[in-house]
């Protein structure tokens, strides 16, 4: 949702990767904010653009639909920033996005939101058949969404994990929040302490792998 970093765009795209092996027809919607560097080929990140795309999504969702939507921003705390063009919108809200998402509370959902001070969303965010996994705890800062960055370290240990396919959605997050530690650690950087919300309807499918949450219903 943010112009400055390529960080942003290319975590978007790592998540698609993933999602593709496992599902190949898989539907992806796709919003982004590119910068100068990169192409602008995707509908703008804007909260208008995101409440419209959560409403079509439940209009379409079967009820063996599931949803992944990962947000990659700067942000500061409870409000995820805005950038389109090197211009600053007005940023998302917990209160906005929650209520965005309110449409599809009913649809097994991951959030992922790979942000500065995410940890805030969590709470507002959680539902019971919904998985909240933030790059930080509600006060700490994240890393890696500065040009000329890659990838944020939160959706590289996420999305470049070897093997995220096989694991279970708490294996997936408990493998990210290991890898970024060492990262911190070994670069002496303030601990951004990744934290994991999971609704009472989730328990179950968090033990599953992503493969076999992902994968099309008529698979299994």
């Amino acid at each position: 949702m943010h112009s400055q970093s390529d960080a942003f765009r290319n975590d978007v795209l790592a998540a698609e990767k993933l999602a593709r092996e496992i599902d190949p027809n898989a539907l992806m919607l796709k919003l982004g904010n590119p910068t100068r560097r990169q192409t602008s080929d995707w509908p703008q990140a804007t909260q208008e653009n995101l409440e419209l795309v959560m409403t079509k999504v439940a209009e379409v969702a079967r009820p063996q639909d599931r949803l992944l939507l990962l947000i990659s921003t700067h942000a500061n705390p409870g409000t995820l920033n805005v950038q389109a063009g090197g211009k600053n919108l007005p940023p998302l809200t917990a209160q906005n996005l929650s209520a965005a998402m309110a449409s599809v509370q009913n649809i097994p959902t991951i959030v992922v939101l790979s942000a500065c001070y995410s940890g805030s969303f969590v709470k507002p965010l959680q539902a019971p058949n919904r998985v909240v996994l933030a790059a930080t705890d509600v006060n700490r800062m994240s890393f890696k969404c500065q040009y000329p960055a890659e990838h944020t370290y939160f959706g590289n240990a996420l999305f470049g994990q070897d093997q995220a396919a096989q694991r279970s959605v708490t294996q997936w997050m408990g493998t990210a929040q290991k890898t970024i530690e060492a990262q911190e650690k070994h670069k002496r950087m303030p601990a951004s302490r990744p934290i994991m919300a999971v609704g009472d309807d989730a328990k179950g499918w968090a033990q599953r792998s992503l493969k076999d949450w992902l994968q099309p219903y008529e698979a299994r």
